[in-house]
């Protein structure tokens, strides 16, 4: 056997010993390396799955955004969908590109045993070529699926192929039922790809409650479609680069093309300009930031579970001293020392890191409850063999930076002084270095705390916004089939059935309920207001009684009538309609809205019938932007006040529907609650992430104090034995005690406090309606720290006061 290999067997077996004879010291430094090694684990494998792993296109790098901005547009985001007729021109003249592509995405309604809306997208027939995506069965799209007749083919995601047809490798040529529409399942995608998830898009075009897709279809235009210079029914166009062309380079040309196309837009968009945005930020740039704050708080976890396994390797060597003194007396050699003790804190942490990456499977599973649905490819967060390497490394690096010091200080001084002295110098060296890293684990957990304690504050302030509507309303989407004779009749019909079910106290219904998709824009002209520029307004159609079922305060005027519906003759029954409160306090300042007259779009003028609360309708955080509502009449999402048993209505609605439209379908039935839940997630997730590692790096702190103050009693037990010999009472010894252990809380908390409010201002842009010196935070971290340390402390205090006197003396001559 090579002699390194039976040094490393020898170190091995004196270790296993010394385990078998200390099982508290081993099970402590276990708990503290799982803790720190499986938080860590956990994180970087979410960081691993959404920044690392690379993303389901080939060569993603070279993917851009292609929007059309309009800059004298005021209220218009940048990323400005293209006209269809922009994008063709740019496939036809560009040569910076390979592919230019296009997708409209939408909610399609899945029929079956179990009718259900899934994510869906039309796309162009060199859609996934210009991704580089392949189904992992069957063929994609391609241009000859992209005609009108020839459309009716779809590709499946594999959720879908698993969930609809049980993973029936058969599945190619089975019929499917979209929107009531029979088509042909030509492939299936692998189980990564997704696109367009929520958060590949910005802002106004995420699905906040269907965050994926499932099936792709032929956007098939016609001929007429294509003619039509104002045709923008798409949401985005995506183009890859050639081989070698920067994106600068390719932006060049493409302004250049889109000024010459400037003349061929309808009046009114003569404006545009031509912007290129990389893929890959746009998909992964916005949760960067999150996953940053994420690794860096688990790194302080992770430090912190280092210095608790360094502490309690310290204490080890200063109670092992006369054994290593008489080793190294006998001729033992200083490398040969600080290798066994090494190789002691290598084991531990190895056998930790192994139990640390069980435990983090299990992490996962939990922290998959808190997906927040706008992270991507959050879910697919797992421990592959990058993360397991991960873990190795770190359980190494924990060994190696833990042993080191006890090692060193220990192997280095002299034998015959630290047997004559009984190690007293090594044990007063350990007590000063335990002080040192108690310190710095105090101060790490105030820094945790308080950034948790801020998240949690603006994760609150969130939640109390006021939303403008009741979140206990009862909400659901009604589907028809739209080709049927008389639909909108039977859509009003189904409106009034619904009203007079029992148990419903009002129902109403809208194209698109808050907090649900994104924003319905058109251009706004208000009678007697001369705008700047050109300003866009969001636009709702409402039927029923929506505003009272949503409980939309009124606060002037009145609300919409069935008799306000826009299709009816002009001249009979003027358009009217209702704007927000905002909308009338930015053009009707310090007047009555009520009465005057604005248009969307170039259509007939609308009389304001009614001014209404303001309502968030595309975020929790931002504003409410100003909203102009009319009266459609016809079903689509539907709202219901009711007093009955929510169940008890949703049967009878759907019986409703079932008489009134055979193959009509329910779907989405939810509360408002669980809209603002779903747009709050991103808020909750990062809190309940970041109080988790603040809780971790507080009970190592706890287990790290209290171990301390244990060692401490334990040294000092012969001066305890004379106070008490001399006259001191318990009472004292214990204050003793605990007045050590504040003492080293409160050098901890003074560091930790300064640090906070450096973090907390970096911090800055996860905040909201919260200051970074929030003083709620900043009062409350310190009086827990110092309750819990109390708390911690009175445990070795209560046994140095139950000391006997004359033992403790006998213990100190011995």
């Amino acid at each position: 056997m090579p002699e390194h290999l039976r040094i490393l067997v020898s170190d091995v077996r004196y270790s296993t010993r010394v385990w078998l004879k200390s099982p508290g010291f081993v099970l402590t430094a276990l708990f503290a390396i799982v803790l720190g090694v499986s938080a860590t684990t956990t994180v970087f494998s979410l960081i691993n799955a959404v920044l690392i792993r690379p993303l389901p296109y080939k060569n993603a790098q070279r993917l851009v955004y292609m929007w059309t901005p309009s800059p004298n547009t005021a209220g218009l985001p940048r990323e400005r969908q293209p006209f269809y007729g922009d994008i063709a021109t740019w496939r036809d003249l560009s040569h910076s590109f390979e592919n230019i592509t296009a997708l409209r995405r939408y909610i399609a309604l899945l029929s079956g045993v179990r009718p259900e809306h899934v994510g869906a997208a039309n796309v162009l027939g060199n859609f996934f070529q210009t991704l580089g995506a392949a189904p992992e069965l069957g063929r994609a799209i391609d241009a000859n699926d992209d005609h009108p007749g020839k459309q009716f083919v779809v590709v499946i995601s594999d959720g879908v192929w698993h969930s609809r047809f049980g993973g029936d490798p058969a599945v190619l040529g089975k019929s499917v039922q979209i929107d009531r529409q029979s088509y042909q399942v030509i492939g299936v995608m692998g189980r990564e790809f997704s696109y367009p998830h929520g958060t590949d898009f910005p802002g106004q075009y995420q699905f906040a409650s269907l965050p994926r897709t499932d099936i792709w279809l032929p956007a098939a235009l016609t001929l007429k479609q294509q003619a039509q210079p104002d045709y923008d029914d798409f949401d985005a166009a995506i183009g890859r680069l050639r081989p070698g062309v920067s994106q600068p380079q390719a932006q060049s040309e493409i302004s250049s093309i889109e000024r010459r196309l400037e003349p061929l837009h309808p009046e009114g968009w003569r404006d545009l300009q031509a912007l290129l945005v990389p893929f890959v930020e746009t998909t992964i740039g916005p949760v960067r930031p999150l996953l940053r704050l994420l690794m860096g708080a688990v790194s302080l976890v992770l430090l912190m579970a280092c210095a608790n396994f360094a502490g309690l390797l310290t204490a080890r060597a200063a109670d092992s001293v006369h054994e290593i003194g008489v080793r190294m007396a006998l001729g033992a050699q200083r490398s040969r020392l600080i290798r066994t003790m090494l190789t002691e804190s290598l084991m531990l942490t190895m056998t930790g890191g192994a139990l640390a990456t069980l435990a983090s499977f299990a992490a996962l599973r939990i922290v998959a409850k808190w997906n927040p649905d706008d992270i991507p490819r959050f879910e697919a967060a797992t421990i592959d063999m990058r993360v397991l390497l991960f873990a190795l490394f770190v359980s190494i690096v924990t060994g190696l930076a833990a042993g080191i010091f006890p090692a060193l200080l220990v192997s280095f001084e002299d034998a015959g002084a630290q047997l004559r002295e009984g190690g007293r110098a090594i044990a007063g060296t350990s007590c000063r270095s335990r002080n040192v890293l108690i310190i710095g684990q105090v101060a790490i957990s105030v820094v945790l705390l308080a950034g948790a304690g801020v998240l949690v504050r603006s994760y609150l302030a969130v939640l109390k916004q006021d939303d403008g509507f009741s979140q206990t309303t009862l909400t659901m989407s009604v589907n028809l089939d739209d080709q049927t004779k008389n639909a909108n009749q039977i859509r009003r019909e189904l409106m009034d059935r619904i009203c007079d079910l029992p148990g419903v106290q009002v129902a109403g219904s809208i194209d698109d309920l808050p907090l649900s998709t994104y924003e319905d824009k058109g251009f706004l002209e208000v009678d007697g207001y001369v705008a700047k520029r050109k300003e866009t307004v969001s636009v709702r159609e409402t039927g029923g009684d929506y505003f009272q079922a949503m409980q939309i305060p009124l606060i002037a005027g009145r609300y919409l009538r069935d008799s306000d519906v826009r299709s009816a003759t002009p001249a009979a029954y003027p358009y009217m309609a209702v704007v927000s409160e905002g909308f009338a306090r930015r053009y009707f300042a310090g007047r009555n809205a009520v009465g005057h007259r604005l248009r969307i779009n170039g259509s007939p003028w609308s009389t304001i019938a009614g001014v209404v609360g303001d309502v968030r309708h595309s975020s929790l955080e931002e504003a409410p932007e100003p909203i102009v509502y009319y009266q459609n009449g016809l079903v689509d999402s539907v709202a219901v006040r009711t007093i009955a048993p929510p169940a008890t209505v949703i049967r009878s609605i759907r019986k409703v529907v079932d008489a009134l439209a055979p193959g009509g379908a329910v779907t989405d039935v939810q509360t408002m609650n669980k809209y603002v839940d779903e747009a709050a997630a991103r808020r909750r997730f990062q809190s309940m992430a970041l109080t988790s590692f603040a809780g971790v790096a507080m009970l190592l702190t706890l287990v790290g104090l209290y171990g301390l103050l244990s060692y401490a009693v334990r040294q000092r037990t012969p001066e305890i034995g004379v106070r008490m010999a001399v006259g001191a009472t318990q009472t004292a010894v214990i204050g003793m005690i605990v007045s050590y252990g504040l003492r080293l809380t409160g050098a901890g908390l003074a560091i930790g406090v300064c640090l906070a409010f450096a973090l907390t201002r970096a911090m800055a842009g996860f905040l909201y309606a919260v200051d970074a010196a929030d003083p709620a935070t900043f009062l409350f971290v310190p009086a827990l720290v110092i309750v819990v340390a109390v708390v911690v402390c009175i445990g070795p205090a209560w046994r140095a006061a139950r000391i006997e006197p004359l033992r403790a003396l006998r213990h100190g001559a011995n």
